[in-house]
């Protein structure tokens, strides 16, 4: 408190005497705080409680409505879907229902435990010290001008006083401060009810989409395609690969060459499939196949195809043509035509495993028609399966790229499961046999598959000279790697023509 307040305790023994401006003794002094010492209550009284109490509350509830306000605000849809496992619609709703239970409370509070406003009903200590006694420069002085003192009336500020505990007396708190634990135990479950990923509080989420927002990724994406389309002369010259946005970046090893024209010049986009550039190699190294195999489908080109041939070669033209258009638009940017073509190279991909392991079943288990259909759901399941998993968020980001392998790996390693119950039902020789016309496929995507995952050779170009031949034409891991698909393609197409006969003598002995 201010120093009139500490000089007038050493005046306090002076006051044990009877003053003659008044009728009363001095009351003890308390040490309140500012706004309750005109009360002259103790600690050990209700009030001070009862005031803390009140603002503890109120503040607790002002938090909370911020964060329940934020969350109904209308953000965009999309992070909260990415974060959350309820919809934003059901989301706003139950902040909606926590907001109308908070105010509720909070009118309850206002109601029972209303503000006094103390220090506008009855001066504090120190104002009415500061209001009886001038400013004097030393306790001698103050002493001097006591007998000048003015007299006045204290029956005043008793009247305000019992004013105040009038209004403390007249509050009903009794009968609501037991129903508050039970509506904020209320409120709690309510908030409880809304469960996002990782047990986060609502504020958490809020704060990271905000966070997000203040880093300015939509502001940075946005220059780095201004940046590559101005680089690119709005598609009408090749660039770097460090000019391109992070989305378009799949190979850091290739370092130019690249296309970066935009959709709506789609014209140009098909043209470039015949300019040179770093996939021209890996466009026409699935187109022309693509087209070849096409002419094998034509009545006049081969007689009438059995089913299991036609099958595998329509997945096999699903896979070509699949790969061509991806490679053809990785050149567009346009993102989500670019990332939707993507996706659908690998459906492509995983049809063509399905089909592979599918004829192997067909024509093995030909004799045993339940047995094949069993199986030949299992084909079924690892089409579909290689048709939802590329669609999802993660699967086309770089950094997943080695899951992507693992995954398409583990589709055809479906194949051993039909294998094995071959060799059950015959010997491990006759199933070795009976596959033998198609292993040189298998062998083929294997080692398509260690040059796509290890880079090589661009990986080890280190003159400028090589690198520069990746650049102007392609050629590098991937077009090797789309050469070993067209030959182990061919490979299976020739070796079912020695598949049809069957394993063993199995159907003779039927």
């Amino acid at each position: 408190m201010s120093a009139s307040v500490n000089e007038t305790s050493h005046l306090r023994p002076r006051d044990k005497h009877r003053r003659f401006s008044t009728c009363q003794t001095a009351p003890n002094c308390y040490s309140l705080p500012l706004s309750l010492e005109a009360l002259d209550l103790s600690y050990a009284s209700l009030t001070p409680a009862f005031v803390s109490l009140r603002l503890q509350l109120l503040s607790y509830l002002a938090d909370l409505e911020t964060s329940l306000a934020l969350l109904d605000s209308p953000i965009s849809p999309e992070p909260l879907r990415a974060k959350g496992e309820k919809t934003v619609e059901e989301a706003r709703a139950w902040a909606r229902d926590g907001l109308e239970m908070l105010r509720m409370i909070r009118k309850d509070i206002c109601s029972y435990l209303p503000d006094f406003h103390l220090d506008s009903v009855t001066p504090t200590v120190e104002s009415f010290v500061k209001s009886r006694i001038p400013d004097v420069p030393s306790l001698d002085d103050m002493r001097a001008h006591l007998p000048e003192l003015p007299d006045f009336d204290i029956s005043e500020m008793c009247l305000r006083l019992e004013d105040v505990r009038s209004r403390i007396s007249d509050i009903d708190y009794h009968k609501y401060i037991p129903m508050l634990p039970e509506r904020l135990q209320s409120l709690q479950t309510h908030l409880s009810s809304m469960e996002f990923p990782y047990t986060r509080r609502i504020g958490e989420i809020i704060s990271e989409i905000s966070s997000d927002l203040r880093e300015g990724e939509l502001e940075k994406a946005a220059r780095d395609m201004a940046r590559a389309m101005k680089q690119s002369l709005g598609g009408t010259r090749l660039i770097d690969y460090v000019d391109l946005p992070e989305p378009w970046r799949n190979n850091p090893f290739v370092k130019g060459g690249y296309r970066f024209i935009p959709l709506h010049d789609w014209p140009r986009l098909i043209l470039s499939v015949f300019t040179l550039h770093n996939e021209t190699l890996n466009i026409h190294t699935h187109f022309i196949p693509f087209l070849a195999f096409l002419f094998t489908l034509y009545p006049f080109s081969t007689g009438r195809l059995e089913t299991p041939v036609l099958a595998f070669t329509s997945f096999a033209l699903l896979c070509l043509f699949t790969s061509s258009l991806w490679h053809t638009m990785a050149g567009c940017a346009h993102f989500q035509g670019m990332d939707i073509c993507a996706r659908i190279d690998y459906v492509g991909i995983g049809w063509l495993i399905s089909a592979s392991v599918g004829t192997i079943v067909y024509y093995g288990f030909q004799c045993s028609p339940t047995v094949r259909n069993l199986f030949l759901a299992l084909c079924l399941a690892i089409g579909l399966s290689g048709s939802i998993l590329p669609f999802m968020e993660w699967f086309n980001m770089i950094e997943y790229r080695s899951h992507r392998i693992v995954f398409f790996v583990a589709l055809a390693l479906a194949s051993v499961a039909p294998l094995a119950c071959l060799a059950q039902q015959h010997s491990a020789s006759e199933m070795f046999a009976f596959i033998d016309p198609v292993v040189p496929s298998f062998i083929s995507y294997v080692i398509g598959l260690v040059f796509y995952a290890s880079h090589f050779p661009e990986r080890y170009f280190v003159r400028a000279a090589q690198a520069h031949w990746l650049d102007w034409v392609g050629g590098g891991s991937h077009a090797i790697w789309h050469v070993f698909i067209v030959l182990a393609i061919s490979q299976h197409k020739h070796g079912m023509a020695q598949l049809k006969g069957g394993i063993g003598a199995m159907c003779a002995m039927h």
